[in-house]
């Protein structure tokens, strides 16, 4: 083969391959600021400055890292997920959740400057609701919790019927977590699944008769908390990377012929993305109430009891199977019904050592969560404080640029958030508060950073067992937050139980 044969089949197999390998043909490229949205090649930074979770982790200014607990702390750190308490001294335990949080004066929602229009029409136009579970075994946990986030604007035509709908958006995470506590629980390492998923659907109702865009994406997260045993202070840091939609697509709106997704006017994004995330936070605890007690379970407590009634169950097999024994040699033509009776007399036996295990655990069981809830002194002063950072997302726009259609670039730069918070018992057994401070950063260049003010209150309620679903002595709690700020209020609420 010559050598000019060779060089053109080699530059025909590299155009293949860069044919095969390269990027998909480029659509039309975003505009500068201010300018209106065109093409739906572009990305939603769906980065938060305002904390969004539970009505604790609000009140505490989102600074719970080093301190996470439940459900409630699934987003702040994954480790959470395998925290064990010592609220609860069974074997196994379970969290529920469900918080919602309302910003109902929110001139400015995403800190963005209001450049695109009077953001405040907005206000009623966003919500967010984080419901979850966790199941725990021993020191090991997994849990799921869904962070949902709910935007509407009226006014969309839709491009089936020609009419004016409302045009709902749907951002969605899902956090399927698992971890592990070692060291008695002193060390705590989790992880997990993110799925995030975008969805569009045109309605005047807010369920859907079919999807305008749907996409997901995946990441993963991981965390770790540090909790020495009987001492005040605890360590935490998380990691969330870098997830994107894109990993699947589909809808009954299809692509226009140069591949942008259009619905009345709009230009829907081709992918939304949270940057990479991360915090680390430490606690300390004044007061004379325990700090980072471990978690003993009612089998442990019991356990020298359990081991006598072990050796009197053993004692009774063996003179069980002596007397039968006896019986047996002695022989005559009742020797079956004298066997049988022989059995039914150590049954009984059997029966109360079964019954007193079960009253011992009981009895462990009741003096641990009594010890926890009135024995222990309920003062207590716990300070908090957290640092978070976001990264960069390169080619996107805030979410308020996706429902005005103007282009306002966000993540351009990294930014960092600082909280502290604060937390006590001002009326034993009855209520906690909790305030705090954080600064959210910007992610647009047009805007300043805004200090904000927060606080929560948790009110003890009554003992209500659900059913038998929970124990007798389960007491709800009705907990809230107000998170204040520069043209922005919000309020969270939530149910759970009270420790």
């Amino acid at each position: 083969m010559s050598k000019k044969s060779f060089t053109k089949i080699a530059t025909g197999w590299l155009a293949l391959v860069a044919l095969a390998l390269g990027p998909a043909p480029a659509l039309g490229q975003l505009g500068p600021d201010g300018s209106p949205i065109t093409t739906s090649n572009y990305t939603v930074d769906l980065t938060r400055g305002v904390v969004i979770s539970t009505s604790r982790v609000i009140g505490l200014s989102g600074a719970a890292t080093s301190l996470a607990q439940g459900v409630e702390g699934g987003l702040q750190n994954p480790a959470a997920v395998a925290y064990r308490g010592p609220q609860w001294p069974d074997w196994y335990d379970y969290w529920l959740a469900l918080g919602s949080t309302f910003p109902f004066q929110s001139g400015d929602f995403y800190n963005s400057g209001r450049v695109n229009g009077d953001t405040g029409a907005l206000s009623n136009a966003t919500f967010f609701l984080i419901p979850g579970a966790y199941f725990q075994m021993w020191n090991l946990g997994i849990g799921l919790t869904i962070d949902s986030q709910f935007i509407r604007l009226k006014g969309v035509v839709n491009p089936a019927t020609m009419e004016q709908e409302t045009l709902r958006l749907r951002f969605t995470t899902f956090h399927i977590q698992a971890g592990y506590g070692f060291l008695d629980g002193q060390l705590i390492l989790g992880g997990g699944l993110r799925i995030l998923r975008q969805r569009a659907f045109q309605s005047n109702r807010i369920v859907s008769d079919g999807d305008v865009y749907t996409t997901l994406g995946l990441g993963a997260e991981v965390g770790l908390m540090v909790r020495p045993h009987h001492k005040r202070w605890s360590l935490g840091a998380s990691l969330f990377p870098t997830i994107s939609t894109g990993v699947g697509t589909k809808g009954n709106v299809a692509p226009d012929e140069d591949g942008n997704i259009v619905v009345g006017d709009f230009f829907l994004p081709r992918s939304t993305k949270i940057p990479t995330t991360g915090s680390v936070g430490f606690s300390y605890q004044f007061g004379p109430r325990p700090s980072n007690p471990p978690w003993v379970s009612a089998g442990a407590l019991a356990a020298d009891e359990f081991d006598r009634l072990d050796r009197r169950k053993q004692a009774a097999k063996e003179a069980e199977q002596e007397e039968i024994a006896a019986v047996r040699a002695r022989g005559g033509p009742d020797v079956h019904l004298c066997v049988k009776a022989v059995r039914q007399k150590y049954a009984r036996k059997y029966a109360r050592i079964k019954q007193t295990r079960k009253e011992t655990r009981k009895l462990a069981w009741d003096m641990l969560r009594k010890q926890y809830r009135w024995g222990w002194p309920r003062r207590y002063y716990l300070l908090t404080a957290d640092l978070w950072f976001n990264g960069r997302v390169d080619n996107a726009v805030g979410v308020e640029s996706l429902l005005f259609q103007t282009v306002q670039r966000s993540g351009e730069k990294i930014t960092v958030s600082p909280r502290l918070g604060f937390e006590t018992e001002v009326v034993p057994t009855r209520m906690k508060i909790r305030a705090g401070t954080y600064l959210e950063p910007t992610r647009f260049a047009q805007s300043t950073l805004r200090v904000h003010g927060t606080l929560g209150v948790d009110i003890s309620l009554f003992k209500w067992n659900v059913f038998g679903l929970f124990p007798d002595d389960y007491r709800w709690q009705f907990t809230t937050a107000l998170d204040v700020t520069r043209k922005y209020t919000s309020v969270s609420f939530g149910i759970g139980g009270w420790y």
